[in-house]
């Protein structure tokens, strides 16, 4: 990235525009190293003579358990990233890397037929890289990574003020120093809409409590008024084991049922279903419709008041990027709650009820469309509802004011920028 010998100078900042390629709120060193000290997030700019713009930009954020690095070229077009996660004292882990390659000097920053290669990577040794030499309009290969284990860690004190020096994805010969002077923006004479830099954020759940709140209020993106018309019960479901699965009965691709870490008491809960009601235009004609929206295991009566993922054992929310969520998978748009002692057995009723037809394996809850299956042994059930689609559908735990778990709640449609009215 740089001819040798050249000393790349490294300043500081509250935050970075990845629109214009410049520092917002300059920092001096000290103040970086303050910022460092109390996990407040700030950028680390390196930069070389003879460029406008820098090699390197890195942001650290160690309340977040991240540090990213992006890296540019000559005419300010991102060209890597690295996703570091802060998962042990004093050690980060390679969560994620990309890398474009640009044709041309002309060839816009992340262009549709731009090279590119993206790996995920987990702890473990597990992993992706999917390869698309034309960009996203040509074929792709997707494949185990070729990172090398000891490649996925770096020491903690190679990041921050603490760490200055070279810049990490920069040619070695590439020499680090600090320099107090602000940072100077792009000069592209361009106006752009501020983008800035964030930690990533992963995906939250969106007015869960008023969404089984009757007479609520809302709208989507597609929707411009909608109307919470009822939650209504579709069956009990007995857990006697206190181990609580929430999966898709007939997709078996991971090897077993999505079990929670939390524990729920042992006993007999309600299976609740939220209604939304709004007008639906087809054809110059206006229908009145209804349609479940959301699911909930209903453990207390006691409002919930805050949220949180149901994670599941072996998921780690500190690996999550921007929007990811964890949840069960499904390619029938389905899922279910269940005793997860007992999953085996009720999820093979399930299936032969749906797909073989054995009728009396299963019976018909709620308004039709839901199906629960019993084991008669354990005293468990499986309670099957609809999703509005395949793919991987999250799982939230409402938690009381008193921290107390009180529901676990799928939305089961697609409800985008949910607001309420």
């Amino acid at each position: 990235m740089a001819d040798d010998g050249r000393t790349a100078l490294v300043s500081y900042a509250k935050g970075w525009d990845l629109s214009s390629c410049s520092a917002l709120e300059p920092l001096m060193r000290t103040e970086a190293e303050a910022r460092d000290r109390a996990e407040q997030p700030y950028v680390m700019v390196h930069r070389v003579p003879g460029r406008t713009v820098p090699v390197e930009v890195h942001l650290v954020a160690w309340a977040d358990h991240y540090v990213g690095v992006w890296a540019y070229d000559e005419r300010g077009r991102r060209t890597q990233e690295l996703d570091w996660r802060l998962l042990e004292p004093g050690s980060l882990f390679l969560r994620h890397r990309s890398e474009w390659r640009y044709e041309s000097q002309e060839q816009a920053e992340f262009a549709q037929d731009a090279w590119r290669t993206t790996t995920d990577l987990y702890p473990g040794g597990r992993g992706r890289t999917v390869s698309e030499p034309q960009g996203v309009l040509g074929p792709s290969r997707h494949g185990r990574p070729d990172v090398p284990e000891a490649e996925r860690r770096r020491d903690r004190a190679q990041f921050g003020v603490a760490g200055v020096g070279s810049p990490l994805l920069a040619a070695p010969s590439v020499r680090g120093r600090h320099a107090d002077a602000p940072v100077a923006p792009a000069a592209d004479g361009i106006p752009v809409t501020p983008s800035r830099w964030l930690p990533p954020r992963p995906t939250a759940p969106s007015h869960l409590s008023e969404l089984f709140r009757p007479g609520t209020r809302l709208a989507t993106k597609d929707e411009p008024e909608m109307t919470v018309a009822a939650v209504r019960e579709i069956a009990v479901l007995r857990v006697p084991s206190g181990r609580l699965a929430v999966d898709c009965p007939l997709t078996t691709d991971d090897g077993g049922q999505r079990e929670l870490l939390e524990r729920i008491p042992p006993g007999a809960y309600p299976v609740q279903e939220t209604v939304l009601s709004y007008e639906l235009e087809y054809d110059d004609e206006v229908f009145p419709t209804e349609e479940g929206a959301a699911v909930r295991l209903l453990i207390d009566t006691e409002p919930a008041v805050t949220w949180e993922p149901a994670l599941a054992e072996g998921e780690d929310p500190r690996l999550l990027r921007h929007h990811e969520a964890y949840g069960f998978a499904t390619d029938a748009a389905l899922g279910g709650f269940a005793d997860s002692a007992a999953w085996d057995v009720l999820a093979d009723k399930y299936r032969r009820y749906s797909m073989d037809g054995e009728e009396h394996a299963g019976e018909r809850v709620g308004d039709s469309y839901c199906v629960r299956t019993s084991d008669s042994a354990s005293g468990a059930d499986l309670i099957q509802f609809a999703t509005g689609g395949d793919g991987v559908w999250p799982v939230w735990l409402g938690r009381s004011a008193s921290g107390k778990l009180v529901s676990v709640v799928v939305v089961c449609v697609y409800l985008l920028d949910l607001r309420i009215l």
